[in-house]
């Protein structure tokens, strides 16, 4: 699945996926900020976030900071979560340190004409509650790039206990070459696969965490192919021709429980591709 509001100094802008790595391959990471915002404070939000935190995402990713920003709001969650935006920002390696509070002002003054201190007053003042989470990217498979407007749902999961490496190796060689497949099927624009570094333990709620990017609900809700033989099955046997389709879905039953599945709306991006 894709990328994912930057809360205070550890993100700049208001309101977000590896535990094995190829030798010698630079390992990526995504922070994704959770957020509550009250309704009646939603449209001065994203006013603020659509003009002055579009802008400061996209200095820092001029500059080289991050990679890419984004923020989306709930399409659909259900009941028992405390966040209705969520902030997702990439990095190119890991997360780069933080500017001198000089240079920091400077930076927000030159962008969006203030300081970071008011900057910051205004961004907390619309915020309720928030929290993040910090992770590595196993595994991605790029497509069209991430719009305004775009639906992208994101599934939680348990890996299994003692299981954490070979779940890295099903990403890696199993659930990335079908989801590279899928993308050039058209039946989703791009996906990733991310794995917690922080918070992590055996009482968080998940610790990897998958995403598939639409282009909007009707590829979301598109009717399922009625032959057993086309689709994610035919995919596999073109990709695995001496493997079995079953065997594979059996091996991620036994790698991971699914603990949440939600799908979240696109409302701001920043980055080389933003539109």
């Amino acid at each position: 699945m894709r990328r994912l509001f930057a809360i205070a100094s550890a993100v700049a802008a208001i309101l977000c996926t590896y535990s094995i790595a190829e030798a010698q391959e630079k390992i990526h990471y995504r922070t994704t900020t959770f957020v509550m915002i009250p309704p009646e404070k939603q449209a001065a939000a994203l006013d603020l976030v659509r003009t002055a935190g579009v802008k400061l995402a996209q200095e820092n990713i001029n500059a080289g900071r991050i990679t890419s920003w984004s923020l989306l709001r709930t399409a659909y969650a259900g009941v028992g979560t405390d966040y209705n935006y969520i902030q997702v920002t990439t990095f190119d390696g890991q997360p780069a340190p933080e500017l001198s509070p000089e240079a920091r002002d400077q930076m927000y003054r030159k962008v969006i004409g203030m300081s970071y201190q008011d900057y910051q007053k205004k961004l907390t003042s619309f915020l309720v509650s928030g929290n993040s989470v910090l992770s590595r990217i196993e595994a991605s498979t790029e497509g069209q790039p991430l719009a305004v407007g775009n639906l992208v749902s994101v599934s939680r999961w348990k890996i299994s206990s003692g299981r954490g490496t070979d779940y890295g190796n099903f990403i890696k060689t199993g659930a990335q070459p079908m989801n590279t497949e899928g993308v050039k099927e058209g039946v989703f624009q791009s996906w990733s696969a991310s794995r917690a570094i922080f918070p992590s333990g055996d009482d968080v709620a998940y610790d990897a965490t998958t995403s598939n990017v639409y282009k909007d609900m009707a590829q979301v809700l598109a009717p399922p192919l009625a032959n057993p033989n086309q689709g994610a099955p035919a995919s596999f046997a073109k990709i695995f021709p001496a493997k079995s389709y079953t065997a594979f879905v059996q091996e991620g039953q036994g790698l991971r429980r699914l603990v949440r599945r939600e799908l979240w709306r696109v409302v701001a991006v920043a980055g080389p591709a933003a539109r």
